[in-house]
């Protein structure tokens, strides 16, 4: 069942990417964290290797982070596509898959701040095999791997630095099941033209064309 759910997950993304294709105000994005905040008790927390504290609260997780977005309306509302890989607090391969939504909340000058949420499907290689490991039936095996539904949710600054590329740094909640992390990523705007435009006046500050001049 869950691997069905994730074939339906990926078609409505490819859809959704030819749907409202690249002539659209559109991203992509790479995030990248080095590091895993597991706050809540957790069944197998005894198995997380690279412990950054005693607690186990802290762990060294590697992930990266790439970001489809297309607005649909200016460039304050969009629905994205995300797809991650990681090294996870076992220290096992690990994928996550999410489609959401994210929407502007302020804009000051260069600087943007936005929140984003949506649905997620985890991946990682079965942690059964690992010694000591307690059954967790939140996870359905397929093969090697073991998968469940999420979801996560994220605020984003941003920093606008010029027509085609922003600097990055968010707090984000889900990119594993129970985690928080924080994030550096690059964003590089394939295309600036509004598909809806809003109409506000004077924006300087917003890509709102190919040739964004602050």
């Amino acid at each position: 069942m869950i691997k069905l759910r994730g074939i339906a997950f990926l078609t409505v993304i490819v859809f959704i990417a030819i749907k409202f294709d690249l002539s659209a105000q559109s991203t992509l994005q790479l995030k990248f964290t080095p590091i895993g905040i597991h706050p809540f008790d957790e069944k197998n927390s005894h198995l997380f290797e690279n412990r950054i504290d005693a607690n186990g609260i802290f762990i060294t997780e590697p992930c990266f982070i790439l970001s489809y977005e297309s607005f649909l309306r200016s460039d304050v509302f969009a629905i994205r596509g995300m797809v991650g890989f990681l090294s996870d607090a076992a220290s096992k391969p690990a994928i996550l898959i999410h489609l959401g939504a994210k929407q502007r909340l302020i804009q000051v000058w260069r600087n943007s701040l936005s929140i984003g949420i949506g649905g997620n499907i985890y991946g990682r290689e079965c942690w059964d095999r690992i010694p000591h490991y307690e059954t967790d039936n939140s996870w359905s095996e397929n093969g090697k791997w073991e998968y469940k539904l999420g979801f996560m949710a994220e605020i984003e600054y941003a920093l606008f630095l010029n027509d085609k590329n922003d600097l990055t740094l968010s707090i984000l909640y889900g990119h594993q099941p129970n985690t928080f992390t924080f994030t550096i990523g690059y964003k590089y705007w394939i295309s600036s033209i509004i598909k809806h435009p809003k109409k506000c006046g004077s924006c300087p500050f917003s890509k709102t064309s190919k040739h964004w001049n602050p």
